[in-house]
C-alpha cells in the first residue's frame, strides 16, 4: 500500500476537527469525514427531501457525488503534495433504492497509483451492512 501523504491526511484531519470549514458541496450532498487512513477513506452521509428527483427516489446524483467525494480524497491522501488529481473516470452502480433520512457509509480503498493514473473503489452502504452502491474512479496525477 502506498504510504499516505501526511501533509493531505493533515488537511483531512483539520477539516474533521473543525479548524478547516467543510467544503460547501457537503452541504448540498451531506457529507461527513469519518476516518483517513493509509488509502482509504471513510465518511457518513444521509438522503433527505433535498435529494429526492421527480420520481420520488434519491437521484443518482446524491449517490455519483458521495462516491465520488470519497474515492477523489482517497487519491488525494495517496499522492505527494505537489501533485493535483482530477477524476476523468466515475462508475457508479446502484443495486438497491436509498432510503431516506437513514445514515449510510462511504468506504473506499486505494487500487492503483503511479506517476499520472490514480484508481480507488467504493461502497455506499447502511450501518447494518447493506449495499446500496459501489463505484470506482480513475483521476489523471499532474505532477
Amino acid at each position: 500500500m502506498t504510504e499516505p501523504n501526511p501533509e493531505a491526511v493533515a488537511r483531512l484531519e483539520r477539516i474533521m476537527r473543525g479548524e478547516l470549514p467543510y467544503p460547501p458541496m457537503w452541504e448540498t450532498v451531506p457529507i461527513a469525514l469519518i476516518d483517513v487512513g493509509p488509502g482509504s477513506v471513510r465518511m457518513r452521509t444521509q438522503a433527505d427531501q433535498r435529494h429526492i428527483n421527480a420520481l420520488g427516489t434519491v437521484h443518482g446524483g446524491f449517490v455519483a457525488t458521495a462516491l465520488d467525494t470519497a474515492l477523489g480524497l482517497t487519491v488525494f491522501i495517496s499522492i505527494d503534495s505537489a501533485a493535483r488529481h482530477t477524476t476523468v473516470d466515475l462508475a457508479v452502480k446502484i443495486v438497491k433504492r436509498l432510503p431516506l433520512d437513514t445514515p449510510l457509509l462511504v468506504e473506499t480503498t486505494l487500487v492503483h497509483v503511479s506517476r499520472s493514473v490514480g484508481v480507488s473503489q467504493g461502497v455506499l452502504r447502511d450501518e447494518a451492512g447493506t449495499v446500496f452502491a459501489h463505484g470506482t474512479t480513475t483521476c489523471h496525477i499532474r505532477r
